[in-house]
């Protein structure tokens, strides 16, 4: 596939604080994520997907840094049901398939088209689905008013900036999966990305 897009990555985790796989560090259990690709624009062999959202769900196999990337999670893919014909040709394998290699399902257990009703309010981002809602306000810096900023983080390399988030909540239950997590950590990132 060749492929170009940009938009805004959100993604929030069950991390209490920020979290320690951004940082290296091992955590007691595996980690939860949940991630909103909202792609303003671009296109997929040739198909213009902007103005599409696409929301992973992804249950992480391994509880140690090193492993996040190499083994992923398994998850489900949930693509807004307002997509066409032409472009769920083309968005299904690009995520299923894990194209960019910057989404960590390895195993997809389903892929769903569903409303996805996404609104922001100033700093403040939400999302609701018939299978999860979520809500993430970026978090301010010590000037008062400019985001805080993760540097050179494990995913600089596709988001060159990444800003912080306190996730207000987010909630989860489909594939058997029933979560419900309250001010977790959080990450929002400006993406432009081809290949």
């Amino acid at each position: 596939m060749s492929w170009n897009i940009k938009g805004v990555w959100h993604e929030s985790c069950a991390s209490e604080g920020h979290c320690s796989f951004y940082f290296g560090r091992d955590r007691e259990e595996p980690c939860k994520q949940f991630v909103l690709f909202q792609i303003e624009g671009g296109q997929i062999d040739g198909v213009d997907v902007g103005g599409t959202l696409v929301i992973t769900i992804a249950d992480i196999y391994s509880n140690k840094a090193a492993d996040l990337m190499a083994k992923g999670a398994e998850g489900a893919i949930y693509i807004s049901d307002t997509t066409t014909g032409e472009q769920r040709k083309v968005l299904e394998p690009f995520f299923v398939d894990n194209v960019t290699r910057i989404g960590l399902i390895r195993k997809c257990l389903g892929v769903k088209y569903v409303d996805i009703d996404f609104s922001q309010e100033g700093s403040t981002c939400r999302v609701k689905t018939p299978q999860a809602e979520w809500e993430a306000s970026l978090t301010v810096g010590g000037d008062g008013k400019n985001p805080q900023r993760i540097e050179n983080s494990i995913f600089s390399m596709a988001f060159p900036v990444v800003n912080i988030c306190n996730t207000h909540y987010w909630k989860y239950n489909d594939f058997g999966r029933s979560w419900d997590f309250v001010n977790r950590s959080g990450a929002r990132a400006p993406f432009d990305l081809k290949g």
